[in-house]
């Protein structure tokens, strides 16, 4: 046999290189692969595309400096990274990859003010001093910009490292998650398991089921590269056409204008009415357009025909959106004419000689942000659509199921019955990962539907801990109202039916079930022809004082308490209406054993605290309950039979009823039940089940819908019930007129016999036992054969109608 080897680590050519290269620039690689130098170059590379357009947009001439002093730290961050790629990357030097990063790292210097001023690019700060100056300026800046703007695009090429960068980390997150497992796995493992061994038909697996680098998937990354820079290089020829220059064309200069005014205010064949009627002229023609007029004035401002013009805009708008026109009004040529008033010559601004008058270019400034919005959409969109199409493979086959297998799973840890709701992806050509993933919600919803409600506890500490498994937790108090369902004659129906009393037991699970979660309970226990079942009330509505409970919010815990026996008496309809319940009055093996044989079923309600927790061992364990409160339940539901009703209620649970619901309740003994020295008050509601009109059958109702999209029906009228509980808006008693189900139960409610039978039962309370016997009997006579009443008669009759002489409201039920 041979043996197998020592744990070691995993001989990977890629690696052995990197080694191989550290040894001979270990220094310069350790800072250009470290951390914290990526991080930096990263952010400087987002600066670099971004820097100059914000401190166009955000920021005044005297953060230029700033500016210039970040451009040079990533001209310089840039250059050393070119260096230590030189020195420690082989075959870069020179290569395709330098050259671009050469490029882009000599466009930074086209953002350095101090640079395109000594190039000429740009002028100088500030106002210029005459119009030549501003016009020269203005051309220079111009020049410098859009040179500035193309040459900047072939920075979008260091995206590339980004994106690179980016992608991975994400291999490292996977690789190194990969790596603990198999480490793990390594130190657990004796001997491999024959699923567990590699592939021979596929040798670029590891053991581990790892996948090493390949040629194909070398050159599956260089291809991958070389995509994103032919989609970078697309953007340099297409971002030009963005520029608001291909679809408005500049503004008429207001220096022609001026020009005119200045002239015709210094020839002497002009009037004084041709000035004035110019000036105006000029304003009139300037308003209203596009590029409307925002500011016109000249040295004869003093003057009354001569008004500054100023709208009221021009103190909103920015330097670079105004077009000035300027144009100097001699003085000596204008006192020389005879065309102006004498006062207009006398009030001329000698200080400020020019002529001016400056356009609004608000609308081509707002066109082109809208323009550069645009760019920077299309840029996104098509590097988006890159990154997506160049990684889509490794996301839908890898990255996108672990991250959801992730989700899943932290979901699950957080609320295990949350997978009940978490549906599988339907895929016939699925690969592992899918499966894997589907197995997930397979295991956690077997898990859910194993360990129930009740198990939600023991299933999130065990997944949230690190460690072996442990179920055997200290169990938990809680407040909950118990119900317990048993299945009339189940013994006689399982010798009857055999193999059969498994789908007998199921399709009445299944209604038990649906409707206990429809009204916010739980399914705890399945004990053959019996049912526990439980509402939990929520912690932060009761607390504990010693043994009693103080609860904090009345009208959730009376809703919850109409909630659970609306459940009760949904149950019992459905029983009597639901197609696949009544084909057992058909069937002609029990109706052999029973004659005229119906599916019926007790029930118990009490509320009280209960342990919560795992019960067994390390082999097995279930998850439920326990308590008195929990048998008391129990007692109640075998009560039933000798009352000769479908269910009792406890008054522990009775006092939780809304008021409005508590009407259609009747208070029908007062007991101690065996095994308890404490008297309870015994309560019941009267329900119709005679004659009931049969449901449509669901698969007939529902033959449209796929099992999913029921499951996802009986979901929504689930959420339908919760949100009005949470809002405050479900009320019991309204929902018992509103509900089909329930209206049918409720049909033949006789308000009369509750009243006579309420007189009777409290003269039965008091002692006073010869007016409750005729009142009893009174009431049988309204209803007759109405089990409470003959119950309670014939506790009566054992002593001769005669009170004890120890009467004290209460007797004791001899049978459990």
């Amino acid at each position: 046999m041979t043996d197998q080897p020592q744990a070691q680590a995993d001989v990977d050519i890629f690696q052995q290189t990197m080694e191989k290269n550290s040894q001979r620039a270990s220094i310069f690689e350790i800072v250009l692969e470290s951390t914290l130098f990526q991080v930096i170059i990263n952010i400087l590379t987002l600066y670099a595309l971004f820097g100059d357009d914000i401190r166009v947009a955000a920021f005044r001439l005297s953060a230029d400096i700033v500016f210039d002093a970040l451009n040079i730290t990533c001209l310089i961050m840039f250059s050393s990274e070119i260096i230590l790629s030189v020195i420690v990357k082989e075959g870069y030097f020179l290569s395709f990859f330098f050259w671009l990063d050469t490029i882009s790292t000599i466009s930074l210097l086209l953002d350095i003010s101090l640079f395109n001023q000594a190039v000429g690019l740009s002028g100088a700060g500030g106002q210029a001093k005459n119009t030549a100056g501003l016009a020269r300026a203005g051309r220079a800046s111009r020049v410098g910009t859009k040179a500035g703007r193309v040459v900047r695009l072939v920075r979008l090429i260091r995206l590339v490292k980004v994106y690179k960068s980016a992608n991975k980390d994400d291999e490292d997150k996977v690789q190194k998650l990969l790596s603990q497992r198999r480490q793990k796995r390594k130190a657990n493992t004796v001997e491999p398991q024959i699923q567990d061994r590699p592939d021979q038909n596929n040798p670029g697996q590891s053991e581990e089921g790892e996948t090493k680098e390949s040629k194909v998937s070398k050159m599956l990354s260089d291809s991958t590269t070389k995509k994103v820079i032919i989609v970078v290089l697309a953007l340099l020829f297409l971002i030009p056409l963005f520029s608001v220059d291909y679809f408005v064309s500049p503004p008429t200069s207001m220096l022609m204008q001026s020009q005119q005014f200045v002239k015709l205010a210094e020839s002497e064949a002009s009037t004084y009415e041709d000035v004035k009627n110019a000036y105006d002229q000029i304003i009139i023609d300037h308003s209203g357009i596009d590029n409307s007029i925002v500011l016109f004035t000249s040295p004869l401002y003093n003057y009354k025909d001569f008004p500054i013009y100023e709208h009221e805009d021009y103190p909103n708008l920015r330097t670079d959106e105004q077009d000035v026109g300027a144009y100097t009004l001699d003085y000596e040529v204008l006192i020389k004419t005879t065309n102006l008033p004498e006062a207009a010559i006398a009030g001329f601004d000698k200080e400020n000689p020019d002529v001016v008058g400056i356009l609004s270019t608000r609308q081509a400034a707002v066109m082109t942000s809208i323009l550069s919005i645009i760019r920077t959409i299309f840029v996104s969109i098509v590097l988006t659509f890159g990154a997506m199409m160049f990684s889509k493979d490794s996301n839908d086959l890898a990255l996108r199921p672990l991250e959801r297998m992730i989700d899943k799973i932290n979901k699950i840890a957080n609320d295990p019955q949350i997978v009940t709701e978490m549906a599988v992806i339907q895929n016939e050509n699925s690969n592992e990962t899918v499966k894997i993933e589907n197995t997930i919600v397979k295991i956690g919803t077997l898990l859910a539907l194993g360990f129930g409600d009740a198990g939600t506890e023991i299933i999130r500490i065990n997944m949230k801990k690190q460690g072996d498994v442990d179920p055997m937790l200290p169990g938990i108090k809680k407040v909950a109202i118990y119900g317990f369902c048993d299945i009339r004659n189940f013994t006689d129906a399982t010798e009857v039916l055999q193999e059969d009393v498994m789908v007998f037991v199921n399709n009445i699970g299944d209604i038990v079930h649906t409707m206990v979660d429809r009204y916010l309970g739980a399914a705890n226990k399945n004990i053959g022809d019996a049912f526990l079942l439980v509402w939990k009330t929520r912690p932060e509505t009761y607390s504990f004082e010693e043994d009693n409970v103080i609860w904090h919010d009345k009208q959730y815990i009376q809703t919850l308490s109409d909630c659970a026996l609306i459940s009760f008496m949904k149950i019992q309809c459905k029983i009597n209406r639901e197609p696949k319940i009544l084909a057992y009055r058909q069937d002609k093996r029990l109706q052999a054993r029973m004659d005229n044989y119906k599916v019926k079923i007790g029930f118990g309600l009490h509320m009280g605290w209960g342990i919560e927790g795992a019960i067994g061992s390390n082999y097995k364990i279930d998850a439920s309950y326990l308590s008195p409160n929990v048998n008391m339940a129990s007692r109640l539901e075998a009560a039933t039979k000798q009352y000769g009703v479908p269910i009792l209620i406890s008054e522990q649970l009775y006092e939780h009823f809304s008021p409005e619901f508590q009407e259609y309740i009747r208070h029908i003994d007062r007991v101690c039940v065996k095994g308890s020295n404490i008297p309870v008050s015994l309560y019941t509601i009267d329900m119709n089940v005679d004659n009931l009109p049969p449901s449509n059958d669901p698969q007939v109702k529902y033959k449209d819908l796929t099992k999913e999209e029921l499951k996802m029906l009986l979901r929504q009228k689930k959420l339908e019930i919760k949100e009005q509980v949470e809002s405050g808006e479900f009320k019991g008693a309204e929902h018992l007129l509103e509900n089909k189900d329930l209206r049918f139960l409720l049909t033949g409610f006789k308000k009369d016999f509750m009243e006579v039978f309420g007189k009777a039962f409290q003269a039965y309370l008091d002692g006073d036992w010869k007016t409750a016997r005729a009142m009893f009997q009174e009431a049988l006579k309204i209803k007759p054969n109405d089990g409470p009443t003959e119950a309670v008669l014939h506790s009566m009759e054992e002593t001769n109608y005669q009170k004890p002489g120890d009467w004290k409201g209460y007797r004791e039920l001899t049978e459990k």
